[in-house]
């Protein structure tokens, strides 16, 4: 019983112990920094027809991104992206345009802060509006150029804007 009670006692007196300590130097945290390249791609298509200015949609990281030789945003992590500006086709052949940028990726109660611009436009129809245009007087006006279309999962590069830190994927 004395025997038992010393034992409860040293429980009680013995400090605990400390806590394990990272192997080789490596921390629970990396920095990701500035200008790190991120691939992106679109989860679904996006045509100057159908948006706007300002619109925001989803992206894709494509490809694990590691910062000190540990993955700090996995394949598959969604971003947010922003259409920066949208022109419709118009007359005499002149094709519709989009400016897509990422804007951001969400990681726990982080925002990472995102560069890049992605520009598409579509088809001129220049040669056939002009010689509509001399064949019929003036027919050719109203032929207009392509919409600009990026289909799902194409590629947006995009970059880090500035250094974060963050925990590191297990």
């Amino acid at each position: 019983m004395i025997v038992a009670f010393a034992a409860v006692l040293a429980m009680q007196v013995l400090p605990s112990a400390p806590p394990p300590v990272p192997v080789n130097g490596a921390s629970a945290k990396v920095v990701l920094h500035r200008d790190t390249p991120v691939r992106f791609v679109t989860e679904a298509a996006i045509d100057s027809r159908s948006v706007r200015q300002g619109q925001r949609f989803t992206i894709i990281v494509a490809e694990d991104v590691a910062a000190d030789g540990r993955i700090v945003l996995p394949k598959g992590a969604r971003a947010i992206g922003e259409v920066d500006a949208v022109t419709g086709k118009g007359m005499f052949g002149k094709p519709g345009s989009l400016v897509l940028r990422p804007l951001f990726i969400e990681q726990g109660d982080q925002r990472i802060y995102l560069d890049g611009v992605m520009e598409q436009r579509g088809q001129k129809q220049v040669g056939g509006a002009a010689a509509a245009t001399v064949l019929t007087g003036g027919f050719g006006l109203i032929i207009t150029g392509k919409s600009a279309t990026v289909p799902a999962g194409a590629t947006l590069e995009g970059r880090i804007r500035s250094d974060v830190t963050l925990p590191a994927a297990r």
